[in-house]
């Protein structure tokens, strides 16, 4: 089967048809690729296949729920089994007593679906107790997400540091636990971490004890510009984690790859003969048996068949979006098998199940060139550090799509009640007739494979022939046989081994994602002809409080018994090994701290019984947590920000839940799983959704969902307890066809947005879309075709509708937008319905919804926080504190020192954003932030000077005070003012100024802390307030004081003389005046000559004293006789009026 090969052309001729992904078995056979095919045998005419197919011969048995986060299983010679849960717990399972226990826990690095891996045991176990672990190891790595593109101004060497490794070690096992420091590191596969997805990390042994280890391309499908085809961006600048030829495509590099290896007695390794790079050929490596391969999360070493098989994850393009032939195949996932002699390229990113290219797109100018040719692969990456030229492609074993008629065994999408796919590898079962196990499975079984779907909820089985191609599939104990005779069904099987017994162990994840799941479990499936064992469920309440005693109730009601025979219970309420109680329920007071391990022990009328356990905490009660916002089910647009809070409460440590105990993970559902993209820590913050995630490829049902624990500081010498919360998120575009349905039926239509639509929305049939929530909506987008009403319902298919589109005639899809406007609040089911027989292709909504719609706040702060050098500038540097807030989380806080022309992104140190300034000159700074939804903040400018040459400004306070000789004085006499500046420990030297307002009365230099300055004796009449301003010194600070003055009016002195006196008629005479103050200043104004003769005034003189108070007045020509003069100086604003009489004589 593996020299049979398609040409390049013969498949592109199948996209240039339009039929690309839909490849029938008889076109395979056409094209000479190779075709597991059905082998028309009645395998239920073999013999012993009647009870082997009779699957009330079977029982599942519930060993545990106590998984965590479930990945892997090993079970041991003694039938117990170690489980790893992703967060680095290993847990140990004894089926005989119904305990599980932690019993060690690795430190790992957790971002997407990194962390503890698979599990295994040494082939010789039973001497070596060597347990084998495969885990990312913590190794500085930074937290989030790895940006997509090169940040501005940084070169490739930046992505270094998102590169860490997965590694594969080996443990002792003591009995009771792994001795963590016996740890043998075997080898180490790098990873590019801060991004999603695959990571493999399964393992097992061939018969000659080499070891094959499976890693994931370490590519997410969401790539940038992947569209849900083959990952090959190298485009410039691009996060090398985006183009999976450098891994899985590449000869040199062990990622994407089946790894085998000889593992020596130190824990080294060696190279077997036969890999596919013989040691030491150039540009490869060694280890390599197997490349080319996705995720092949769980494979299988068959020592008996010399079998290596394993089941790999695919890309997510739909049909439609395969069918115009210009990228490559539909989304297929693979099965594959091949010999221990046979390494082989199985082709990816190349190409996919039966060998069908991709075209080697142009991912930087989003063109196609030509598609890879499966027998001739080259290559071509910039990142490839291998050969150019690699092996041919070898066709998948088994492949599979989405619906049927994708694939050549339809029995992969018709067994299960699930969507999408999720292949798991899984165990050959051997019959051993010597096995005294009556739990064994039958010989019916022997040599068959067994197939877990993750995605679709079933266990097949597979028939290969002798050149290891599938003839036959069967679905193992059906999820309908399991019901019908209350049984557990499978639900995500994640792991599958046969034990020493015979029986099949079954790890089984649950519904839900990065999260210790309540469906998932721990289970056991035995051939069990006649009565069947119960199943022991039960409660505990309450399972944790701070303080003795606690009383707890056992409830277990929940226990069955597939015959519906009467059970017994028996309690141990401690896990010492002793019942204590019987009945169905029961209370035990617990009067002691410490962790006890209760026991319910279901026993049938026949003496079938079962056991199942959990822990009772009695000093440490667990947290309490909620997701307060955004509501479960919120819309949101893909590269939304998504703010959230988290709130909570914990009996030990209060009402306030600690922000750095809360962790969070953020990650893509597709159908029915989930890659984790993004973890965080915080009570507050915002969940990153990525714009890439359409990139799945049209039509994807893809969703946010996020899982919050908290965990918190243990008490009374108790460890950590937890709590968890879970959200889902849900994209504004909701096509129909992904609704919940009733009498509706989904069809292809490549013109509908998701390459399909539903039919038949009339009465009696609805679409039901939950969880849902209408917050921050402001309506929705109908898009249907044929004429009538579509209704909007909530929580029931018959509620009053909340919003009505009324759909025009008319042909093609019709968009019609119904407007919110009290819509219902709080989370529930989304109802829509019509009584018109439409067809819906999507609803898309509008509003923020759950996304980041409000811009951040940011303040700046300089330090030190005053200038700290004389005349008001830094003579030091200066840092710019720039702080920020958001109801999300930042993006980013940034300044400009050239009005905002560029701006300089600002590293968060600590918490804290601080750029330093350390040149002279006179700087403006601008700053905003960002959040990262994008919204940006007001921005913000603060000033500051620096001259490292400025003397240091003083340091120390000073007190200025002012006094006058007295408070009131007369015009002319102001006398001074004493200025005394004073300061702690010390004499303040240096100048004081003394002010009126803004005018300088006098400066002086302090003596002794002193000054005297005389003030004006000019200051005019009334209240003057007098200011005295230290300048400072080296030591002292500047500092002032203030004192008032109030200046009264000054009585005039007056002198005035006449002459000639007397005087002839016919000649004037002269008065001579001089006005003085009291205080002896001259007099300033006007004075006035009133000269009368008896009674009669004869003349009314004024004259103007100068500068020195002085005038004279020349009196008119008088006759004969005597005159009296009045000589008056006037008022002023300063002085008082004053008078003199003088006698005047004219005579011949």
């Amino acid at each position: 089967m593996n020299g049979k090969r398609s040409t390049k052309r013969s498949i592109r001729s199948l996209f240039a048809l339009g039929i690309a992904g839909m490849v029938t078995v008889s076109g395979l056979t056409a094209l000479g690729l190779p075709a597991s095919a059905h082998d028309g045998v009645d395998h239920g005419s073999e013999p012993g296949a009647e009870s082997a197919l009779d699957w009330s011969n079977y029982e599942k048995v519930l060993l545990t729920k106590n998984v965590g986060e479930p990945i892997d299983l090993a079970v041991l010679p003694d039938k117990s089994v170690l489980h790893t849960a992703r967060n680095g717990e290993i847990r140990h399972t004894d089926p005989k007593t119904g305990t599980t226990r932690v019993v060690a826990t690795i430190p790992v690095y957790q971002n997407s679906e990194d962390g503890l891996q698979g599990v295994g045991v040494d082939p010789d176990f039973a001497e070596n107790q060597w347990v084998y672990l495969v885990y990312a190891p913590q190794s500085g790595t930074p937290t989030g997400a790895a940006p997509n593109m090169l940040p501005a101004g940084e070169d490739e060497s930046y992505w270094d540091q998102w590169k860490g490794v997965n590694r594969l070690s080996r443990f002792k096992w003591t009995g009771s636990g792994l001795d963590l420091a016996s740890e043998q590191k075997i080898i180490e596969v790098e990873a590019q971490r801060g991004q999603c997805c695959h990571v493999g990390a399964d393992f097992d042994w061939d018969a000659d004890g080499n070891l094959y280890l499976s890693t994931g391309d370490n590519t997410p499908a969401s790539a940038p510009g992947a569209a849900g085809f083959a990952p090959n961006n190298d485009a410039p600048g691009m996060n090398p984690g985006f183009d999976s030829r450098r891994g899985a495509g590449n000869t040199n590099d062990l990622r994407g790859k089946i790894l085998r290896i000889t593992v020596q007695e130190d824990g080294s390794y060696t190279i077997p003969e036969g890999n596919l790079f013989p040691v030491g050929t150039e540009k490869t490596r060694p280890e390599i048996f197997v490349m080319g391969v996705r995720n092949p999360f769980k494979i299988d070493v068959d020592a008996e068949t010399n079998t290596l098989s394993w089941g790999d994850y695919g890309p997510d393009a739909t049909k439609a979006a395969a069918a115009d032939g210009v990228r490559g195949p539909m989304g297929l996932v693979e099965w594959n098998a091949t010999g221990l002699d046979q390494p082989q390229n199985s082709g990816w990113p190349y190409v996919h199940g039966p060998n069908l290219p991709y075209n080697e797109w142009n991912f930087e100018t989003a063109t196609p060139r030509g598609f890879f040719d499966p027998q001739n692969l080259k290559n071509n990456s910039r990142w490839n550090t291998g050969l150019v030229d690699i092996p041919a492609a070898t066709p998948a074993t088994v492949y599979y799509g989405d619906n049927p008629g994708d694939q050549p065994f339809d029995e992969l999408v018709n067994f299960g009640t699930g969507t999408g796919q999720g292949p798991m590898g899984g165990p050959v079962y051997h019959f051993d007739e010597e096995n005294t196990s009556t739990s064994k499975f039958p010989a019916y079984w022997n040599e068959k494979t067994f197939f877990g779907e993750f995605s679709q909820d079933y266990i097949a089985a597979f028939t290969l022939d002798d050149d290891r191609a599938v003839t036959h599939i069967e679905d193992f104990l059906p999820n309908t046989a399991l019901s019908s005779r209350n049984q557990p069904i499978h639900d995500n099987p994640m792991d599958m081994e046969f034990g020493p017994d015979g029986s099949m162990y079954v790890l089984e994840y649950g519904d839900g994602f990065f999260r210790a799941n309540p469906d998932a479990g721990l289970y056991r499936i035995d051939y069990a002809e006649g009565n069947k064992a119960p199943q022991a469920r039960f409660t505990a309440t309450p399972l944790s409080a701070s303080e003795t005693p606690l009383e707890v109730t056992f409830d277990a009601t929940g226990s069955s018994d597939p015959e519906g025979d009467a059970l017994t219970y028996d309690w141990d309420f401690d896990g010492n090994g002793t019942f204590d109680a019987t009945g169905v329920t029961v209370k035990n007071t617990y009067t002691e701290l410490g962790q006890f391990t209760a026991r319910l022990r279901v026993t049938d009328a026949k003496g079938k019984f079962s056991l199942t356990s959990r822990v009772i905490s009695v000093g440490n009660q667990a947290p309490q947590i909620e997701i307060t916002t955004p509501g479960n089910g919120s819309f949101f647009e893909w590269g939304d920000a998504i703010p959230y809070r988290v709130t909570g409460r914990d009996a030990e440590d209060g009402d306030q839940i600690v922000g750095s105990r809360v962790e969070w993970t953020y990650g893509l559902g597709h159908d029915e799983h989930a890659h984790p993209e993004v973890t965080g820590t915080g009570a507050t913050g915002a969940f990153p959704t990525s714009a890439d995630s359409p990139e799945h490829g049209p039509g994807a049902l893809l969703y946010g969902t996020v899982v919050v624990t908290y965990t918190d500081a243990g008490y009374n010498g108790l460890p950590p307890a937890a709590a968890e919360a879970t959200l889902r998120l849900n994209p504004k575009t909701q096509e129909a066809e992904h609704a919940a349905r009733e009498g509706v039926l989904p069809y292809a239509d490549t013109t509908a947005s998701g390459g399909n639509a539903v039919s038949g929305l009339g009465a009696g049939s609805f679409l039901r879309w939950d969880p849902v929530n209408l917050a921050n909506l402001t309506g929705v987008v109908v898009r249907a075709t044929g004429e009538g009403t579509v209704d909007l319902r909530w929580n029931a298919a018959d509620a009053a509708p909340f919003g009505t589109a009324t759909i025009p005639a008319g042909a093609g899809w019709q968009d019609v937008l119904v407007p919110f406007s009290g819509q219902p609040t709080g989370t529930g089911s989304l109802y829509v319905t019509s009584p018109s027989g439409l067809s819906l292709d999507s609803l898309t909504f509008q509003g923020a919804g759950a996304g980041d719609a409000t811009a951040p706040t940011v303040s700046a702060t300089l330090d030190p926080a005053a200038p700290t050098g004389v005349g008001g500038v830094y003579n030091r540097a200066v840092n710019l504190n720039l702080a920020a807030a958001d109801n999300g989380a930042l993006a980013s806080v940034q300044y400009s020192v050239d009005n905002g022309t560029t701006w300089t992104t600002v590293r968060a140190a600590n918490g804290a954003y601080s750029v330093p300034f350390t040149t002279d000159g006179a700087r403006t700074v601008q700053y905003r932030a960002t959040d990262t939804g994008g919204n940006v903040s007001a921005v913000g400018t603060v000033s500051f000077t620096i001259d490292l040459a400025a003397a240091n400004a003083p340091t120390v306070d000073s007190t200025t005070t002012v006094a006058l000789g007295a408070p009131r004085v007369t015009f002319g006499a102001p006398g001074s003012a004493t200025v005394t500046v004073s300061g702690q420990g010390g004499t303040p030297g240096g100048e004081v100024v003394l002010y009126e307002g803004d005018t300088e009365i006098g400066r002086s230099a302090l003596e002794g802390g002193k000054a005297t300055i005389a003030l004006p004796q000019t200051l005019e009449a009334g209240t003057h307030t007098f200011r005295a301003a230290y300048g400072a010194d080296g030591t002292f600070k500047a500092s002032a004081g203030t004192a008032r003055l109030i200046v009264s009016k000054a009585d005039s002195v007056l002198t005035a003389t006449v002459s000639p006196n007397p005087v002839k008629p016919g000649a004037s005479a002269q008065v001579s005046v001089e006005a003085t103050t009291s205080t002896g200043v001259a007099g300033t104004g006007q004075v006035t000559v009133m000269v009368k003769r008896n009674l009669s005034t004869v003349a009314m003189l004024t004259g103007t004293l100068d500068e020195n108070g002085k005038v004279v007045v020349t009196l008119p020509k008088l006759a004969a006789g005597s005159y009296k003069l009045t000589v008056t100086h006037t008022a002023t604003a300063n002085t008082n009026a004053a008078s003199s009489l003088l006698n005047l004589t004219v005579q011949q």
